[in-house]
């Protein structure tokens, strides 16, 4: 049998398990692995430079979904799996969650599961790339579509859960993509740095005065495109509903309808566009735009410095 070397992973400077990251569930070196590794961490070694502590070792990357309503999933279909992507990276003492753009590229916007906050992790037994996480709190999310859902299971007996350092959050929560320190719920703005946060009330504002606007406020231009281009165009069958010729082959009492389910329709739009705009904003996407540097050093630098 041909015996592997672990590679050197210095150039990624990045502190990173090569026992557990770079191999099989059954514990055997794998090249593919290593460069489906590779290529994940490679977007975000600059954010998790940031946001690793000291003594913390990264021991899987995945990719996958963030969790969802039934209210989003029924009404954004299988667009949910493009609209709530993230990157899921998996260290010694915790969870990183990277919400995502539809490429996997960071967002600016993360959040932690804590190991002490969990009570277990389960992966569901039919679909078996989905996994589920109990906090102390009591309350339950599901992350979906993992692309590593083998190695996760792999390596859950071996992640310690339950610790005693438990947070007052006791779930998941996020962090201020400038200095990591932990938000508490429903702030507009970090209390360490300053840092200012997309707002849910001006996603809803937005939601309802513009097309679109909503989306395009929480920086997803794509649904806002589409949303406008929908809203419009029943804006303009409501108002020449009565004019244009096509209607007029229509029974008068069923014409006298047409508006109204127009309306009802736009309504509907409207609802669900302040609805998602809100749980976007949620993700505490900042009003800055933060740069995308690199440490020329190659140093891990520690949260807030």
């Amino acid at each position: 049998m041909k015996e592997y070397t672990l590679p050197d992973v210095e150039a990624l400077g990045l502190p990173i398990s090569q026992e557990t990251a770079f191999t099989t569930p059954k514990g055997l070196y794998n090249e593919k692995i290593e460069k489906r590794q590779r290529k994940m961490l490679e977007k975000y070694e600059t954010v998790l430079k940031q946001f690793l502590e000291l003594g913390e070792e990264i021991l899987l990357a995945m990719r996958g979904c963030s969790p969802t309503s039934l209210v989003e999933q029924v009404t954004s279909g299988w667009t949910t799996f493009f609209l709530k992507r993230c990157v899921l990276v998996v260290t010694n003492r915790r969870i990183l969650h990277f919400p995502s753009r539809v490429n996997f590229s960071p967002r600016h916007s993360v959040a932690q599961i804590r190991f002490d906050d969990v009570e277990s992790i389960t992966l569901a037994s039919l679909f078996r790339r989905r996994f589920t996480v109990k906090y102390k709190n009591g309350k339950k999310e599901t992350f979906r579509s993992l692309n590593e859902s083998k190695k996760l299971k792999a390596i859950i007996p071996e992640l310690q859960l339950g610790g005693e350092r438990t947070t007052l959050f006791r779930m998941r929560h996020h962090l201020c993509p400038k200095c990591a320190f932990p938000l508490e719920s429903k702030v507009s703005k970090c209390s360490k740095c300053g840092l200012g946060f997309k707002r849910t009330g001006a996603a809803a504002f937005f939601s309802i005065l513009l097309p679109g606007g909503g989306y395009f406020y929480t920086r997803h231009p794509f649904l806002g495109i589409l949303g406008a281009l929908g809203e419009i165009i029943l804006v303009g069958l409501f108002v020449f509903s009565h004019r244009v010729t096509f209607f007029e082959a229509v029974d008068p009492a069923r014409r006298q309808m047409i508006p109204l389910v127009l309306g009802v329709v736009f309504l509907f739009a409207k609802i669900i566009a302040v609805y998602h705009a809100i749980h976007f904003a949620k993700e505490y996407i900042p009003l800055e735009r933060l740069p995308q540097s690199r440490n020329p050093q190659g140093d891990i630098v520690a949260p807030g410095e």
